[in-house]
């Protein structure tokens, strides 16, 4: 065989090449395709392939949303404690049930959007929309196939599997002797409370101030084109909406716009002694992972609700993050921040304040007049609530908040007496976010969840956990998504549980 022969056989095996590696892409595009396309026939049977499909996807690329858990044998609904909470207490009304089974289509619907707008996969651009169309129009089949006829054994079994487990991992505490240790982790818990009574009951005035004394102050977020735009609201318009926007199930449901105006009217002011930029809120963006922009000052914004005396209660979350909490002890890491909530009375009034920082960590409860501690909490195995200060009566609420640990020192009134302590300060603003941005952030080449499994957010580990595992909490000290809070260390208690603020506390004669 000649040089030419010899070069004419070589470009033909190369083409051949070329031709079998051609047709294996195009198989394995085709494959992508069938795999995520919508059935132009849609059936049960269709649309429940296509949602173990797309939880495979989901599960594989670690996408997985914890902020609602899942609901086995029903892919198609998400819930919470709040919504477990009515399981046993409806009966076959078509209202009620129909606006119970709605909200968990609806979280699951949020929860799937973002979860597949994280995926790295190839299904990016109009196949990640169809695919959203096609689960959505799935989840609307199967709600009316399975759940909208009365009396049937689906109904029964819904009610039988929603339930939310605990964040506490009980093989941890069986392993790590928990009667033993939570007494001695009682005892520590004991002292930070009564170290908190004794700043509390410093005078404002003396509070100790190691940097510069910087308050944020949140900018409306009403919008501009509304008739009430930039107006606080007084009790009788906030009971108004809040009887009016019951749904069913006795769900206080405000509008958009009314919402605004309610965070706006019980927006409080945070007041940092502000050392260094770790002491900053900020906006959290994607870099490599989460973090802090202090550039862009930003207070996210969320609402929930809790059952009292028979009724839903409307409570709105205001959350800020921190670029960390500097230092060498076991509490340091990265990001800190805290949620301040707002629980409103059917009257108008908020009945109680309560905050956290975004580990669960340090739960305080600030108690309007309305309520008392009740007399028949438990006596051993259980951690009481702690309760720093009373509740101040007018708004706007000023948080006074410490540097380096972040923890608050005082909630008072603009115009209390004593308030003068803040008159040397720098005003900074602040602008408004949705909560839910934080499950899908931009970043190169795609989007990410700041939270990851179990809720947590990757890095934000702290050394105590090394010391406090024994309690059953995962990762203390990490901070986690809105929902996956565990807030006690000595017994079992949970930020969103349903019963949380009537487990604790009554109505005063």
């Amino acid at each position: 065989m000649d040089n030419s022969d010899h070069l004419k056989c070589m470009m033909t095996v190369m083409i051949k090449i070329i031709l079998i590696t051609s047709m294996l892409l195009l198989t394995a595009c085709i494959t992508i395709e069938t795999r995520i396309a919508a059935p132009t026939d849609i059936t049960s049977k269709t649309c429940r392939a296509l949602y173990e499909e797309v939880d495979i996807a989901i599960d594989n690329a670690g996408v997985r949303d914890y902020g609602a858990s899942q609901v086995q044998g029903f892919p198609y609904l998400r819930t919470t404690r709040l919504l477990a909470s009515f399981r046993h207490e409806l009966n076959d009304d078509l209202p009620h049930w129909k606006a119970w089974v709605g909200h968990m289509a609806d979280l699951d619907a949020q929860a799937r959007a973002d979860e597949l707008r994280n995926l790295p996969f190839i299904i990016i651009g109009r196949q990640k929309d169809a695919v959203l169309d096609q689960l959505n129009s799935c989840r609307d089949l199967l709600i009316m196939v399975d759940l909208m006829k009365p009396g049937t054994a689906l109904r029964t079994q819904l009610r039988n599997v929603i339930h939310i487990p605990d964040d506490y991992v009980t093989w941890w505490q069986i392993l790590g002797l928990y009667p033993i240790t939570a007494p001695f982790v009682a005892t520590e818990i004991s002292a930070w409370h009564s170290r908190t009574h004794d700043t509390f009951a410093t005078p404002l005035a003396a509070l100790p101030v190691t940097g510069e004394l910087v308050r944020w102050v949140p900018m409306s977020g009403t919008s501009a084109n509304a008739a009430l735009a930039g107006k606080l609201l007084d009790r009788q318009a906030i009971s108004e909406i809040l009887q009016r926007s019951l749904d069913p199930l006795g769900m206080p449901l405000p509008t958009n716009v009314e919402l605004d105006q309610l965070f706006d009217t019980f927006a409080p002011l945070w007041e940092i002694d502000v050392v260094d930029e770790n002491d900053r809120i900020g906006r959290i963006h994607w870099e490599n992972g989460p973090v802090v922009d202090t550039d862009h000052s930003t207070v996210y914004r969320k609402i929930s609700h809790t059952r009292f005396d028979n009724q839903v209660l409307l409570q709105l979350n205001y959350i800020v993050w921190f670029p960390a909490r500097s230092g060498n002890d076991i509490y340091a890491g990265q990001l800190d921040g805290i949620n301040w909530r707002v629980t409103l009375g059917p009257d108008g009034e908020p009945w109680l304040y309560d905050t956290i920082h975004n580990c669960g960590c340090y739960h305080q409860f600030f108690l309007s007049h309305q309520l008392r501690l009740r007399k028949d909490l438990p006596s051993t195995y259980f951690e009481s609530p702690l309760l720093p200060q009373p509740a101040p009566e007018q708004q706007p609420v000023v948080l006074r908040i410490a540097h380096h640990t972040h923890f608050i020192q005082r909630i008072y009134h603009d115009n209390a007496p004593d308030s003068q302590a803040s008159a040397i300060r720098t005003d900074l603003p602040m602008l408004w976010e949705d909560y839910n941005e934080l499950r899908s952030l931009p970043y190169d080449g795609g989007y990410r969840s700041v939270f990851g499994l179990h809720g947590l957010i990757a890095g934000t580990e702290r050394s105590e956990r090394f010391l406090l595992w024994p309690m059953g909490v995962r990762s203390p000290g990490a901070m986690r998504q809105w929902g996956r809070h565990a807030t006690a260390f000595v017994g079992r208690r949970h930020f969103d549980d349903a019963f949380l603020i009537e487990s604790l506390f009554e109505r005063t004669p």
